[in-house]
């Protein structure tokens, strides 16, 4: 969260199971023939403008492929290369959807609720980070109502909602860090905690006294990846 004015007791929670979480995830689908040649039609819409050869998939051949694509001679290399990115991304996109399973599963063992006062102050302290994320997809605030179809009381309800989320998920990270004694040492806080220039985020920290603060979010980012790798997935 962006404050640390508002603070949950770890010890006003309880929760009602310390072990491995269970969950169900999707097994990975195979890359298509179709898949690849739905990739392969971007290239063709992407290319159809006026004076371009190119008009169907038929057009695409290895010439094509050695003018387009460094390193590539072939449609076979071009096809290959397109399989491996589509394995890729179905690979991140479960990972992703794995650790939001991890994470329901957690706060489904919280015992206790975080007090709406210290949701309203931790939606006010968060609030422009949600600005952020606006600006950062190229979208105004009344654009993404119209898109998602919300209105402005269902909009602060959703971030109420994902507020209200965080702070129950910090909390349960926080219970199994004691339970674990898990900790993070100064040195190791960019091992947890992305940095594009690590030497001047230690420093930054350091300079606004927030080193303990770190320490806690890098041990929050530790006890989940530990959540994520014991977790027992069951395939359906």
């Amino acid at each position: 969260m962006a404050s640390t004015t508002f603070q949950l007791d770890p010890a006003d929670f309880e929760l009602s199971d310390y072990g491995p979480v269970r969950i169900s995830l999707p097994s990975i689908p195979a890359v298509t023939e179709e898949d690849i040649e739905a990739q392969l039609f971007s290239f063709v819409v992407a290319s159809a403008h006026k004076g371009s050869s190119i008009k169907s998939l038929a057009d695409l051949d290895d010439a094509w492929v050695r003018d387009h694509f460094e390193g590539m001679s072939t449609m076979e290399d071009l096809k290959a290369s397109i399989k491996q990115d589509l394995e890729k991304t179905s690979r991140m996109g479960l990972e992703n959807y794995k650790l939001q399973c991890c994470n329901d599963a957690l706060i489904a063992r919280l015992e206790g609720e975080v007090p709406e006062a210290v949701v309203t102050e931790a939606m006010e302290a968060s609030r422009s980070m949600y600005d952020d994320r606006l600006r950062a997809s190229g979208m105004t605030k009344v654009q993404y109502l119209r898109q998602e179809k919300l209105t402005e009381e269902e909009y602060e309800q959703k971030i109420r909602a994902d507020v209200a989320y965080n702070l129950s998920l910090n909390v349960v990270l926080d219970k199994l860090i004691e339970r674990q004694g898990l900790a993070v040492a100064k040195e190791d806080l960019t091992e947890y905690l992305s940095a594009d220039n690590p030497e001047a985020f230690l420093a930054e920290i350091e300079r606004n006294g927030k080193v303990d603060e770190a320490c806690q979010a890098a041990a929050r980012v530790k006890a989940m990846r530990q959540i994520v790798d014991t977790a027992i997935v069951d395939e359906g």
